[in-house]
């Protein structure tokens, strides 16, 4: 197995042997969904997902 570090949050993304290019895998800490296009090396393109929610903070 190999890691990859999120470019979001810096949480890893495990790539696994029996990956291929296509396959989608995902951040353990932010969940953020990727693609790998290459394997030797490893890259990643990451996906819209929509889900991105940037909430400001209240102030009391």
């Amino acid at each position: 197995m190999k890691t990859k570090r999120c470019m979001v949050c810096g949480g890893d993304i495990r790539i696994y042997y029996d990956n291929e290019v296509g396959d989608e895998v995902f951040c353990d800490e932010c969940e953020r969904e990727y693609r790998i296009y290459s394997m030797q090396p490893v890259k990643l393109e990451a996906l819209e997902t929509g889900n991105d929610y940037y909430f400001e903070e209240d102030e009391y």
